[in-house]
């Protein structure tokens, strides 16, 4: 990630958890296992990624998030992408999809297939010793200097998270070149034995930037940007300069006014933190990963960077070589996070289904875990309760946003279906109602949580001055949100 990033897959930076891993829930099943993924085709998840905008976009509202990126793929192919909010509050500048945002320990994944392909090449080893490539290192601390590649890439190596003077973090200082961390190394690399636990570092995964330098040796840009090219993205780049205009980032509502944050340049820590990107390019870039498809990495190596060489948690919870994984639902996936000082961000990635989801936010306290776990959710969500039957009746006339005392409902098309869930939740998911068609003005609660209304209807009508309405839950009258009027 960069810091660290609360309660997310590995984020980077500080806070999506610091490192930007998932830290999700698998959903049991009354029976004792995962339920299983429900398939998915470009119809549902489209579907789906519209109706998770718009809880997006309310969202953000609500959070004070300055703007959220959003883009969805499956099997490559782009169904969604969409901008909410701004990219300059100052300036009054609204964000677009190609504002470019700093993803932080996303990098770390870029890094990982890199050093990976090295080693598909033959140019090194995931078992070489750190100290034959970088012999300061080994000058400066043996213990790191005998860590294998495999053991930074894992975060297996024991090493330092940021060394003992981090203030690049909140921008107090610069972040470290080359001198400076050859002074964390020295300081203090190694505090824990190797291969003993899981232990996130931004400065093993710099180190392992100064690796691809020493074995290609082309600047850590250069060979990465050579790597990229194959894979049309266009708005990546390791490091500043950003390809096209980034988004400003923006401090915690927790530290009062949301102000203004400079864009530095990362350095030699490039490696774990430094990338730039935006959510169009970044799910082309984790579809690359996914199962049977070209990519970067031959199958095998695939394999190695996805599964789980260390679990991070509680829960479900792990990380790869480069790539964190977690499961939601019956749905494993792989991916990573980031927190810069700025930009929180969060991409994911069911390699199997071929489902990738990014969202990027512009500010230190940015929910965009919430947000991409939010997005899958939805999507399994349309896709277990999906009908192709499409019932003789106008569908279109119950759907949308409708409001009464005690909130919002959104009433939403699931093929010839209907589902209900409020929209001001972190997880709108979590209790839905499917609604059956009974006629053109009426529906009955086929399922819900068994707090609901299971088994009564739902009216449609219309107030004297044509309001629509919605005589919904506990036989409340609900009308259109923009007609609402306490």
């Amino acid at each position: 990630m960069g810091r660290a990033v609360p309660d997310s897959l590995p984020s980077g930076g500080r806070g999506v958890n610091r490192c930007g891993i998932l830290v999700a829930r698998v959903v049991p099943s009354p029976y004792g296992g995962p339920v299983p993924a429900p398939a998915l085709n470009a119809e549902i998840v489209a579907t789906a990624a519209d109706a998770a905008a718009r809880w997006i976009a309310l969202r953000r509202e609500r959070l004070q998030v300055p703007g959220v990126q959003l883009a969805v793929r499956l099997d490559g192919e782009l169904l969604h992408s969409s901008a909410h909010g701004s990219a300059d509050l100052e300036r009054g500048v609204a964000l677009t999809p190609q504002h470019v945002f700093r993803v932080a320990s996303h990098s770390k994944t870029f890094t990982a297939t890199a050093v990976l392909r090295l080693a598909e090449q033959g140019r090194l080893r995931l078992d070489d010793e750190l100290g034959a490539h970088l012999p300061w290192v080994a000058d400066e601390d043996g213990e790191l200097g005998r860590a294998s590649l495999r053991e930074l890439l894992g975060h297996a190596a024991g090493v330092t998270r940021d060394g003992t003077a981090g203030d690049f973090w909140q921008l107090d200082e610069e972040f470290l070149d080359v001198a400076g961390l050859r002074t964390a190394v020295r300081a203090g690399g190694s505090l824990v034995p190797r291969s003993s636990r899981f232990k996130y570092s931004n400065i093993g995964y710099s180190l392992l930037g100064l690796v691809v330098e020493a074995v290609t040796g082309t600047s850590y840009a250069a060979h990465l940007s050579e790597l990229l090219a194959p894979w049309g993205l266009s708005r990546t780049t390791p490091d500043l300069p950003a390809a096209g205009d980034l988004a400003t980032g923006y401090s915690a509502l927790a530290l009062g006014p949301r102000r203004p944050l400079p864009h530095p340049a990362t350095g030699a820590m490039a490696a774990a933190t430094g990338f730039c990107s935006t959510a169009e390019d970044l799910t082309a870039w984790f579809t690359s990963h996914a199962d049977g498809r070209e990519g970067p990495l031959s199958e095998h190596s695939r394999r190695l960077a996805q599964r789980a060489e260390w679990r991070t948690g509680p829960g479900a919870g792990a990380y790869g070589l480069g790539f964190g994984r977690d499961e939601v639902g019956g749905r494993e996936l792989v991916g990573h996070g980031g927190g810069f000082p700025g930009h929180i961000t969060r991409s994911v990635l069911d390699p199997r289904a071929g489902l990738a989801v990014s969202v990027l936010t512009n500010c230190v306290d940015g929910p965009a875990n919430e947000f991409a776990l939010g997005v899958v959710k939805l999507v399994d969500l349309f896709a277990e309760h999906w009908s192709a039957q499409v019932p003789a009746v106008d569908l279109d006339a119950f759907c949308g946003r409708w409001a009464d005392l005690w909130g919002l409902t959104d009433v939403v098309r699931a093929g010839g279906r209907l589902l209900a869930f409020g929209p001001d939740t972190d997880d709108p998911a979590r209790s839905p109602k499917v609604l059956d068609v009974v006629d053109a003005r009426t529906l009955r609660v086929s399922d819900d949580s068994g707090y609901g209304d299971h088994a009564e209807t739902w009216l449609l009508g219309a107030r004297a001055d044509g309001t629509p309405t919605l005589r919904g839950s506990s036989g409340a009258t609900t009308v259109p949100l923009d007609r609402y009027a306490p």
